[in-house]
């Protein structure tokens, strides 16, 4: 089974572009890492990525590495909300909530902190998460609303985990990006995001994620060591967690060909894409309506199939890609992709 982009698949969808079907679908913003995600009809944006994604993440208070759903899949069941105060200093809150049944209160957190809020919290400064050190971070306390102590953030969210862990907000170390092998070159800065700014990924790759978990699934259907066939239903692409999910590209993995993009009206967005991207770990084996996670899929039938097409990591593999914003601006739902350069074109 392949799925092949040539140069009349390109063609077709060049026609897409050139008539303004190609549009965003979904713009999708993660707060707190690896918990769930909210989905946005607007989002600002600056060359960090967009606004409130990521800004946030939880770290074991020994030894300050930060904690993921790969590790702890029911992380994806915390459910943070953006409410917006205007008249707020800190610009309103980020609410924390939890499954009925975890006994675990909801809490919330300044949206904003303000420099004098900042100055009240502890600053760590050596967080790090896979193989990234040096990470920095404020280990959050209640919004002055709440009235609450200063360690309930904390409490709360150990509860929850099982263990002693700290919510902590962005510190102000730059965090620089690596370049990648197609943009040597490129110099974002990131919050607690694995790698990019932006994961964009359309709807027509995740019907072939879907075609594919299905194919394998009916291959191994009779194999006794793993015979688990996946409900492609429960693939939903907020399980790569993308930011930007597009459709009308009419073929699967046609972002694996763009290496720039602009996004309409939106003034000054480019995407600068080093294509298939998005590394394909654990983490989109979990169900973000559960908290379970599969040990074989997507994960297995994707290596089957996407393995080996970034030339930096042979040994991954992929879906989407990841992006880097050249300028500031408002993305929203409708939104037309153009393609401004393809790779290898």
């Amino acid at each position: 089974m392949e799925f092949i982009f040539d140069a009349k698949h390109q063609e077709s969808v060049n026609k897409k572009l050139s008539s303004g079907n190609v549009v965003v679908s979904k713009l999708l913003i993660f707060p707190i890492k690896s918990c769930e995600g909210t989905s946005v009809v607007e989002s600002t944006y600056t060359t960090d990525g967009l606004e409130f994604d990521r800004w946030w993440t939880i770290i074991d208070a020994s030894n300050h590495k930060l904690f993921t759903a790969r590790a702890i899949p029911k992380m994806v069941l915390i459910r943070p909300k953006v409410v917006q105060d205007p008249t707020d200093p800190d610009g309103g809150r980020l609410e924390i909530s939890f499954p009925s049944d975890s006994d675990c209160e909801t809490f919330s957190v300044p949206l904003r902190p303000t420099p004098s809020t900042l100055q009240q919290w502890t600053l760590v400064e050596d967080c790090s998460v896979h193989s990234m050190t040096n990470m920095d971070g404020y280990i959050t306390q209640p919004h002055s609303s709440s009235g609450s102590e200063a360690s309930l953030c904390s409490a709360v969210l150990s509860r929850f985990m099982g263990r002693p862990v700290h919510l902590i907000f962005k510190g102000p170390r730059p965090r620089p990006a690596a370049p990648t092998w197609s943009f040597e070159k490129l110099d974002p800065f990131v919050g607690y995001h694995d790698g990019y700014p932006l994961h964009v990924a359309s709807e027509e790759s995740m019907e072939g994620v879907k075609a594919m978990v299905k194919k394998w699934s009916q291959e191994h259907a009779e194999d006794s060591s793993d015979p688990q066939i996946w409900d492609t239903k429960s693939m939903v692409i907020e399980r790569y967690r993308p930011n930007i999910v597009f459709k009308g590209a009419v073929v699967p993995f046609a972002e694996d060909m763009w290496r720039e993009i602009v996004i309409s009206p939106a003034s000054g967005f480019k995407g600068n894409s080093p294509p298939s991207g998005a590394l394909i770990r654990l983490l989109p084996n979990v169900d973000p309506a559960s908290g379970l996670r599969n040990m074989s899929v997507p994960s297995k039938p994707l290596l089957k199939f996407r393995k080996g097409l970034d030339p930096g990591r042979p040994a991954f593999s992929c879906f989407g890609a990841n992006a880097v914003p050249a300028g500031e601006g408002i993305l929203r739902v409708g939104d037309v992709i153009a393609v401004k350069t393809w790779d290898n074109v």
